[in-house]
């Protein structure tokens, strides 16, 4: 091998590095989309994966949607305009439970520091301790003041609480 092609090899061999060691961190992937008609144009449906498509209708605006690979926790808000839309979806026999809304809690409380700025703090959550719905794994809270819709996909793995473990989103009520 000539001193030519070794100068070229390595620093391909450095891009390759950099480009495999920043797509494995926890980064997060941001979608925005004006209005539900942009949002149901997504061609790519893996795109639309993070989200609770069954839940955003056509009333939708101002649709937002973080996702963390790493740990595939997902932050979502959207605005609506029509109550009559999500009054089927919000009844009061489909909020969760106390003891799933202290999970909901620990869970919100373990990824404060990833929250957007768009999505309320732990501090909004505490004082929240109904109308909280399972809804496509992610928990969901219409806030009828605002008229937005707030959701939130955990971690999927265990968490502990007050000593006793319990499952991951994915193996919970559904």
């Amino acid at each position: 091998m000539s001193l030519n092609n070794f100068n070229l090899i390595l620093p391909l061999l450095g891009i390759s590095f950099l480009s495999l060691f920043t797509s494995c961190n926890n980064g997060y992937y941001l979608q925005e989309y004006n209005n539900y008609n942009e949002f149901s144009k997504i061609e790519n449906t893996r795109l639309m994966g993070w989200f609770p498509v069954e839940l955003i209708k056509a009333d939708a605006y101002n649709i937002k949607n973080v996702s963390y690979l790493g740990t595939k926790c997902v932050f979502g808000v959207f605005d609506y305009k029509d109550e009559e839309r999500y009054k089927s979806i919000f009844k009061a026999d489909h909020y969760i439970d106390n003891t799933y809304i202290k999970i909901f809690h620990s869970q919100i409380e373990l990824v404060k520091d990833i929250t957007p700025e768009w999505f309320p703090k732990s501090e909004y959550w505490r004082n929240k301790n109904n109308g909280i719905i399972l809804f496509d794994n992610c928990y969901v809270i219409k806030d009828s003041k605002k008229k937005k819709i707030y959701y939130f996909h955990p971690e999927e793995e265990s968490t502990i609480f007050n000593g006793k473990m319990y499952p991951g989103i994915r193996k919970t009520i559904r």
